[in-house]
This record gives structure tokens, C-alpha cells and sequence, in this order.
């Protein structure tokens, strides 16, 4: 009796593990849209080499099986989740809010479930030109650099900067005390978008032959020059 009672134990324990093993959410294909540029790319899991770009701003569109009721969320890094925008049990919709260089994509149900985690890459902010007083740089294209001096209010503006966030940063040159950041993509809430970014700054410190860039979730923007004598 108590072997039989003992087999019965395992063969519930085997039946319980492999329903929870079912229900587990499986991704089977990730397709990341540039709504403003129309491009999209898919990952296929298990057949695709080549991984998908992605930056803040963009639209993720997620394949799958098991992702459960509305309420779970898209995670693409240690930090601010994917906004989404629809939820099925089987496709989610979502705007990217972070990404990481270091990270995956997976998806984590209302239950606390989590997905195999799909592999990406990440796209840094960049800066489209800096904005100082009545001059406006464009790297690569504007001959004369821009006079930065200490107190002076800076406007960066560009692509795939993101939301506001405890880590974001910003530089004027190699020096003891960083810019102040007055705001940070203030429209994000309302139209998140990879393009049409802005910062401004306050300059605290400046150094002639230096440069402004931004920081976004251990990713460095490209690096603009400026004078400062």
C-alpha cells in the first residue's frame, strides 16, 4: 500500500511539473517596426542569424504561446519595462522604452512567469546637432564650432535618447562637476518616439577643445566639439 501510495505521489509530482512546463510563455518571434523610418526586422527563434536593432522609441511586436491575461510586461533591461500597448495570449504590442547592450528581450506574465529570452541589439543615443545661444552645430556638416561657456543653457537634440531615468547622464568636457540636466525628452510621455529627441542642459564646466555627449543606460552618444576660448 505504501509503495502504491508512493507511486501515485510521483506520478502527480511528473503530471504537475509538466502542466506547469506547458503553460511556461514561449516567444517564437520578435518583429521590431521603425514607424517613423517604415522598417521592420523579425527574429525567429531557431532560425534566425542575424538579431534585430533596437532602440527607445520603436514598436515591438511579440509571437508567442502562454503569455496569459492582460497585465505582464516586455523587459529589455534592468530598467524601465516596454510600454504595452496590446496583450493577447499569444501576441503583445509594445513601446520600447530602454535598451541595453548587455541585455535580452523576454516576457514576464501577470503570474510571474518568464519566456526564453531573445537576443538584440542595442542602438546608443545620438546627438543630430547641439544648440548654444544663437549658434547650431551639426556634426559633420557645420564648419564652426559652437562658444560654450560656464552658465550657458545647451539644447541637444537627436535619436534614441528615451525617457527621463535615475542613470542618465550628461558631459561637457572631463572635469570635476557635470552639467545640470533642465529636462530630458519632455514629451516622451505623451509621443515617445526614437526621433526628435531633446535634452537641455545647463553647463557648469567647459573646456576648449572638449566635447557634449549624453549617457543612456551604459550606452555613450557620439561626442560633439565645441570652443570654449
Amino acid at each position: 500500500m505504501k509503495s502504491l501510495r508512493l507511486l501515485c505521489l510521483v506520478a502527480l509530482a511528473s503530471l504537475l511539473a509538466s502542466t506547469a512546463l506547458a503553460q511556461s510563455p514561449a516567444i517564437t518571434s520578435v518583429t521590431v517596426r521603425d514607424t517613423v523610418k517604415g522598417t521592420a526586422c523579425t527574429y525567429n527563434v531557431g532560425s534566425s542569424a542575424k538579431l534585430c536593432s533596437i532602440a527607445p522609441g520603436m514598436t515591438l511586436t511579440v509571437r508567442g504561446t502562454n503569455f496569459g491575461s492582460p497585465g505582464g510586461v516586455i523587459i529589455l533591461c534592468d530598467c524601465l519595462t516596454a510600454t504595452t500597448v496590446h496583450w493577447s495570449s499569444t501576441q503583445v504590442t509594445a513601446t520600447v522604452n530602454n535598451v541595453n547592450p548587455n541585455a535580452s528581450l523576454t516576457l514576464e506574465t501577470v503570474g510571474g512567469g518568464y519566456s526564453n529570452a531573445i537576443p538584440y541589439t542595442a542602438l546608443g543615443p545620438v546627438i543630430t546637432s547641439i544648440v548654444a545661444g544663437t549658434c547650431t552645430y551639426i556634426p559633420d556638416q557645420t564648419s564652426s564650432l559652437c562658444l560654450i561657456t560656464s552658465g550657458m543653457q545647451v539644447t541637444i537634440n537627436g535619436s534614441y535618447f528615451g525617457p527621463a531615468s535615475a542613470g542618465n547622464q550628461a558631459r561637457t568636457c572631463d572635469c570635476s562637476e557635470a552639467p545640470t540636466i533642465d529636462s530630458w525628452d519632455p514629451n516622451w510621455s505623451t509621443n515617445p518616439s526614437s526621433y526628435n529627441n531633446q535634452v537641455v542642459i545647463t553647463v557648469n564646466e567647459s573646456v576648449c577643445g572638449s566635447t557634449v555627449a549624453i549617457f543612456v543606460d551604459e550606452i555613450w552618444s557620439n561626442y560633439v566639439p565645441y570652443t570654449a576660448c
